[in-house]
């Protein structure tokens, strides 16, 4: 059964609890440390290439800040899609995020129908629990919640709202210390919004929950994953069951290629191979995404001030 409004509200309050209970921690820490090299770092979702978070946190303080754009819309679609969030990590145990997927038409074709706007809000939060279950484990606790918003082009959303809670635990082998694996359990309350329903091929037709599983393999600015989910309905009395897989690469662009720009460039390219109640699937993705962090940002526009101003 769909979560009812109060459901929702109280879920919410319980990832803003979450967050405001570290707030006063975060107030009393000391300056940001500086940034890890981004291409040392990697822990995050990449939507529809790597679609987890994994228990990986930046230094305490850091404000990153991440757009997504779509560059295959220039070809698949009349509009291009370009998701745009900002990450913070408020101390060693607690992460935020927030995203909005904006769209806006592209002009490449004669279909201007989509227009522009924002169609749906991405945000979450998650907590570290860190060596645990054993001392050379890491695992998180998380919700993620979507919402559809405004009137975006049909095939943008699937006009559901989504709550999912989550536990995912990684272990880094110790013999191979560029391969880490890991593994979790979660879940998707789906609720009807005011945008119409749009469901695709294989799509769950109401709540689920899913077992995730997968690895990577990190060689520095190349790193390499596999996601594999297996998802039920079964516990909404639907007897469907989906079963994906996710290869994938990114690559974090060095920084001689752009300019020596203090934007972190990744691009990536992947494959899915999907089983369901409506058959075999099998796409391909490519995925552009730029990452800057809010120090970053604002020494560059000091730097531009002064230049301006003649200041040195």
């Amino acid at each position: 059964m769909p979560p009812t409004p109060a459901v929702i509200r109280h879920l919410l309050l319980l990832a803003a609890t979450l967050a405001g209970c570290s707030l006063a921690a975060a107030a009393s820490e000391t300056a940001a440390a500086p940034a890890a090299e981004p291409a040392r770092l990697f822990g995050w979702r990449f939507g529809g290439l790597f679609d987890l978070d994994l228990p990986r946190f930046d230094p305490p303080g850091t404000f990153r800040v991440q757009f997504n754009p779509r560059v295959s819309d220039l070809v698949r679609r009349s509009y291009l899609r370009v998701p745009t969030g900002v990450r913070w990590t408020v101390n060693d145990r607690v992460e935020l995020y927030g995203e909005a997927e904006a769209f806006a038409t592209h002009g490449l074709d004669d279909d201007t129908s989509a227009g522009y706007g924002i169609g749906e809000l991405r945000f979450g939060a998650r907590r570290l629990i860190a060596h645990w279950p054993r001392p050379d484990f890491a695992t998180s606790v998380g919700l993620n919640v979507e919402l559809p918003v405004g009137d975006p082009p049909r095939d943008l959303t699937d006009g559901r709202n989504h709550i999912a809670p989550y536990i995912l635990t990684e272990y880094r082998l110790a013999r191979h210390p560029k391969w880490t694996v890991f593994g979790g359990l979660s879940a998707d309350l789906v609720s009807n919004s005011s945008v119409p329903l749009n469901l695709g091929r294989n799509a769950t037709k109401d709540d689920s929950v899913a077992l995730n599983a997968g690895a990577t393999y990190d060689l520095g600015q190349i790193k390499w994953t596999l996601q594999t989910t297996y998802a039920t309905t079964a516990i909404s009395g639907i007897d469907e069951h989906f079963l994906t897989v996710r290869p994938s690469v990114l690559w974090w662009v060095p920084r001689r290629f752009t300019l020596n720009s203090e934007t972190q460039w990744i691009l990536g390219l992947g494959f899915r191979a999907a089983w369901g109640p409506d058959g075999r699937e099998f796409s391909t993705s490519s995925r552009v995404r730029a990452e800057l962090t809010f120090g970053q940002a604002v020494q560059r526009v000091r730097d531009t001030w002064r230049k301006g101003t003649g200041q040195q």
